[in-house]
């Protein structure tokens, strides 16, 4: 039953417009520019009389709020321009988990089959965290692949690496979100309407359009924001690792041993594995990154919570 709104769901709900706004308007919004000519290779100043020469990158400064990266492109920008990609990654990946969860879950709860199978799955993924699964074989991948060198890695691994990296994220969260969907479709399942269908002759397919997805439509709602949430969790701890797809561009030498991956789109997970590796040198860089990052999933959260609280769902999804 839904309740009555509270000044707290009017809030998550604002949150979560600005978000989308920022989503949508963030190229617009930047401060600065962040395209190839826009790099900074030095600036001139003045100090005791004599002309001295910085560059990049630039701590927080009154021109560049948040400092800027080593390109001398400003962070601000970057985070502005880049939370498209990072929110449409994590929705892709959401998206391909129902793809295969969804059909499964309903058909496991509504004919019974698959269950013991679909148990023994989810209690061997969901035995650790999914980074400990996932963490080792992409790592290997990624650095024994050379992909941290940027635009200088071969397109031909980079490849290999992007879709093994969308299998696996998919793979291990397959198991426990049909093992969820085919309990909340068991228990619907027993409603004497849907048994009665059942006796008229009504389809599995039938049954599940016309009468299951209906009554779970705002469970399906909750279920697919908490998958959301947790891919997006789940690729946060692996940029702190610096396992992040492509989109970054290599500044320096690597055969002198300077060598700099950098996103270029400003990307937040990619800036998070970038911030990471420079935290005692320009920590303003992953404390813009992984602040913005935190404030997001809490938002999310947040919006989230409000939702089962409106439409009383927490008792339902015990």
């Amino acid at each position: 039953m839904m309740k009555r709104s509270s000044t707290a769901y009017y809030c998550s709900i604002a949150i979560i417009v600005l978000i989308l706004l920022v989503m949508i308007f963030g190229t617009w919004l930047m401060p600065h520019g962040i395209a190839p000519e826009d790099k900074i290779n030095m600036l001139q100043y003045q100090e005791d009389g004599k002309t001295r020469y910085s560059i990049p990158p630039y701590a927080p400064n009154s021109t560049f709020l948040l400092g800027t990266d080593h390109r001398g492109f400003d962070v601000l920008s970057l985070l502005l321009n880049g939370l498209k990609y990072t929110l449409g990654t994590a929705l892709a990946l959401t998206l391909f988990r129902f793809v295969f969860a969804l059909p499964w879950g309903f058909w496991s709860g509504s004919t019974g089959r698959g269950g013991g199978i679909l148990r023994s799955m989810q209690w061997v993924v969901s035995s650790m965290p999914a980074f400990i699964f996932l963490f080792p074989p992409l790592a290997g991948m990624y650095f024994g692949l050379r992909l941290d060198q940027g635009l200088k890695a071969d397109p031909h691994y980079q490849l290999l690496f992007s879709v093994t990296f969308v299998s696996l994220v998919t793979f291990i969260g397959i198991f426990p979100l049909a093992h969820q969907i085919a309990d909340r479709t068991r228990y619907y399942n027993e409603r004497l309407f849907i048994e009665a269908s059942r006796l008229m002759g009504g389809s599995v397919f039938h049954r599940t359009m016309r009468h299951l997805v209906p009554c779970m439509r705002n469970e399906m709602l909750f279920i697919f924001l908490s998958e959301f949430m947790q891919v997006l969790f789940l690729l946060g701890q692996l940029a702190v690792f610096n396992i992040v797809l492509g989109g970054v561009e290599t500044i320096g030498d690597s055969d002198a041993g300077y060598s700099i991956a950098i996103t270029t789109s400003g990307e937040w997970l990619s800036l998070i594995a970038y911030g990471s590796r420079y935290i005692r040198l320009h920590p303003w860089i992953i404390l813009s990154a992984g602040t913005s990052f935190a404030g997001l999933f809490l938002a999310l959260q947040f919006f989230l919570n409000q939702l089962k609280r409106r439409y009383g769902s927490e008792r339902q999804l015990m």
